[in-house]
């Protein structure tokens, strides 16, 4: 039984893959040594090392090729502009060069490599190369019969059966014979015994060989059983010949003679380069497809489609054959690339409670819990614009926003325990990692955490520092400072800090008067292993004794960033954060930027999520050099969210920025400023927002409450003493509030209902960050509330 029209493709352009799924093996041969899942068989060695005895039988690692090799082989020692040498010139050689590591095949397999045929002195060339893949199951150490089956099938030597029977390879699935001979093609020697479909050359010894530059396939076979004909690239599949080859250029390439230096005779070899892929898809309906570049300026065409063998393994490992004979070749193999065929974008999350926060079976109010965010690609495509979302933390901190195939980070994020919680008994937050696979987003189960909540506060508190804006290298030495402040209604002693890297903090006080602090200081010495990481994480808790009862603080954690050189952008970001805002105040931040790398950085700029139109003295920094830039952020107001700020509240608002020049980038830098709002500082509900922002005070006719409206309240006046107010009614001459007149929530101001009905008005006007009023608490009557827009996601 013989394929026919399924067998014959017409030539066309091959149609790359719509996305570039990351590489599985990626080797190209040109250095000393290969990856070492690579295994060689007979002569199989490695141009670029330096020269080596022939190996002795059976496999080896990839080591040197002989000096004394026939033929115009590549010189030895020729890093970085080597070869896999399967082959010289040398008469009756085989080798093989075997990946002895499971591939998955669940997304298909596109496979692409350099081959070179070139160099025979004898009446025709051979044998060919072969390339085929195996069930990944078994253990690939050594290849099928040579000669005519080409390291892949089996072979009964000159069909004499006094000859010892040669097994093909073990557990085979696919061979794909770039044969410049011919034999392959044909069923001579028991190739394909036991199949019920046969080659067009029947099993015939013939002269010349049926099959010359012609690509082969074969199918399933397994010891001296199966390896069948499945298809060849010609138009005859009758079993009278000839057969001729429709590929559209020669497998063997014209180069006779190499020249010793390795770059020239990489030069020489490059007219004699055929880079060939192969690609099979995945099941349920896979496809083998076969595509061949053949150096002539018509770029890869496809030679080869046909179904594949079913069933597909779950896995393949794979390898290269090659062989002479009475005839010879020299044949090489660069540049293999096996990469799947289908984008497999996938993200691993796990949350959990930071190692070392050593928390109470009970959370008390207060607390801040430290979460670690584990995060691993686990798909086949790179990751880009990573990012951790969380319903609970509203900031996670990642080390960086990719993640190659495989790798894992450790994001990071905090959360300070409510009355809330403690109402309720616990907290359960749940977070999913983000991503983008080319124009694809990709996210992640979600993995939460849940801690149980006691309705009790903490007794002590421990605000943990370092200086975090700077990058650190190994050796450097870094200070921490921990500032413990007793919040209990007892004297506590015995004080120490318990820091999971940090050794020997020492204490100011190690007794604490109920409502006073002490300052403990400790330093740490940053390793190499910490530039490895990328980041040093360390948490401490605060301890005391209150009679016989041990007390403990909220675990507090600080991060530095480590690197192995300074190779990259430093970035401070400051604001003036001593005095309170209030909505409409402009805020003006500077960012300090140092150019720590060894290049030039180019178009410099600032990344702000919330300031935008930053400007810098110079956007050009030489290494070593530094500038400053400046940008203005208006104070927006707060309308939603718990609680609310109709009544008024204070808040933070914090923001982040990194500095970006070409290939570098900063590390992010934070700042943050505390914001009051007044009930008048917000839009009324159903007010246009286009007709309202922060500050400006509506003209309402018929409602001036006695003072004019181009008076009112100045910033340098006021009230005035006649527009209506009076010096008795809370105002002095010195136009300022007085300490008994405070603004309360539920009754506005007093005692005067006319100056309480003029403050209930909203109040739209940008204000200076200036106000010419005094209150004895800027806080009172307003609800505590904070506010981290800073995310940078």
């Amino acid at each position: 039984m013989l394929l026919m029209s399924a067998m014959a493709v017409a030539l066309q352009p091959a149609q790359p893959a719509a996305a570039q799924p990351v590489p599985i093996v990626d080797d190209d041969f040109t250095g000393a040594t290969a990856i070492p899942q690579f295994i060689g068989v007979g002569s199989a060695c490695l141009t670029g090392a330096p020269a080596a005895p022939p190996p002795g039988p059976g496999n080896h690692p990839l080591g040197g090729c002989p000096a004394d090799a026939a033929g115009p082989v590549p010189p030895t020692g020729g890093a970085p502009f080597g070869y896999l040498q399967l082959t010289s010139a040398d008469l009756d050689q085989t080798a093989a060069a075997l990946y002895n590591e499971a591939i998955p095949a669940e997304q298909g397999v596109d496979v692409t490599f350099d081959q070179w045929q070139y160099g025979s002195d004898t009446l025709v060339p051979a044998d060919g190369i072969s390339f085929f893949l195996i069930d990944g199951s078994v253990t690939l150490n050594r290849p099928g019969a040579f000669g005519g089956s080409l390291g892949y099938a089996q072979k009964l030597p000159d069909d004499n059966p006094a000859n010892e029977f040669e097994p093909g390879v073990d557990r085979g699935y696919l061979g794909v014979g770039l044969d410049v001979l011919g034999n392959y093609f044909g069923d001579w020697e028991q190739r394909g015994r036991t199949c019920a479909q046969r080659s067009p050359a029947g099993t015939a010894f013939r002269i010349p060989a049926p099959g010359p530059n012609m690509v082969t396939l074969r199918g399933p076979g397994n010891g001296t059983a199966g390896y069948c004909f499945l298809t060849a690239t010609t138009d005859n599949f009758t079993t009278t010949g000839p057969w001729p080859s429709t590929l559209p250029g020669e497998l063997q390439g014209p180069t006779m003679s190499v020249p010793n230096d390795p770059e020239e005779a990489q030069e020489v070899l490059e007219e004699s380069r055929r880079r060939v892929n192969v690609r099979i898809s995945p099941a349920p309906n896979p496809v083998v497809t076969v595509s061949i570049d053949f150096n002539d300026g018509n770029g890869m065409q496809q030679v080869l489609t046909t179904p594949a063998p079913t069933p597909v393994p779950a896995t393949y490992k794979f390898g290269f054959g090659a062989s002479t004979g009475l005839f010879n070749d020299v044949h090489l193999i660069r540049n293999v690339v096996v990469r799947p065929v289908v984008e497999r974008p996938e993200l691993d999350l796990t949350k959990r409670v930071a190692a070392g926060a050593d928390l109470p079976d009970q959370v008390p109010v207060g607390t801040e819990v430290p979460y670690e965010y584990v995060v691993t690609n686990t798909g086949n495509i790179n990751i880009t614009d990573l990012a951790i979302e969380d319903d609970v933390v509203e900031e996670v901190i990642c080390p960086r926003s990719t993640l190659d195939v495989g790798e894992r980070i450790i994001c990071r994020g905090t959360y300070t325990v409510t009355e809330e919680d403690a109402e309720r008994g616990f907290v359960t937050n749940t977070a999913v990692a983000t991503g983008m696979a080319d124009s694809n987003e990709v996210t992640s189960p979600p993995s939460e955490v849940t801690i149980e909540v006691s309705d009790e506060r903490a007794t002590l508190d421990l605000n943990k520092t370092v200086d975090d804006s700077r990058i650190y290298m190994p050796g450097d030495t870094v200070t921490y400072r921990y500032v413990v402040t007793n919040n209990s209604g007892q004297t506590l002693t015995d004080l120490r800090i318990d820091d999971n890297l940090v050794e020997n903090v020492v204490c100011e006080s190690t007794t604490l008067e109920p409502g006073r602090s002490t300052t403990c200081t400790g330093t740490y010495t940053v390793t190499e292993e910490d530039a490895e990481r990328g980041t040093v994480l360390n948490i401490a808790v605060a301890r005391g004794r209150r009679d016989s009862t041990e007390v403990s603080s909220p675990p507090s954690e600080a991060i530095i960033r480590v690197e192995n050189e300074r190779g990259m952008l430093e970035l401070e970001k400051s604001v003036d954060d001593s005095r309170v805002y209030r909505p409409g105040d402009r805020v003006t931040y500077r960012y300090d930027v140092r150019n720590n790398s060894n290049e030039t950085a180019d178009n410099l700029r600032i990344n702000d999520n919330r300031v935008r139109n930053i400007v810098c003295e110079t956007t050009t920094l030489e290494p070593g050099q530094s500038t400053t830039c400046t940008g203005t952020f208006i104070v927006p107001s707060r309308t939603g969210g718990r609680p609310d700020c109709h009544r008024g509240c204070r808040f933070t608002i914090t923001n982040t920025a990194v500095a970006k020049a070409g290939n570098l980038t900063s590390n992010p830098a934070r700042a943050t400023i505390r914001v009051v709002q007044k009930p008048h500082d917000i839009c009324p509900p159903g007010k246009n927002r286009h007709h309202c922002r922060p500050g400006k005070r509506p003209h309402h006719p018929g409602h001036d409450h006695g003072h004019g409206h181009d008076h009112g309240f100045k910033p340098d006046h006021g009230f005035k003493h006649d527009h209506g107010l009076k010096p008795d009614h809370g105002f002095k001459p010195d136009h300022r509030f007085q300490p008994d007149h405070r603004f309360q929530p539920d009754r506005g101001w007093e005692p005067e209902e006319q100056i309480r009905q003029e403050m209930d008005q909203p109040s739209y006007e940008t204000r200076e960050p200036e106000r010419d009023y005094e209150m004895d608490d800027p806080y009172a009557g307003m609800d505590d509330m904070e506010m981290a827009w800073d995310s940078s996601r």
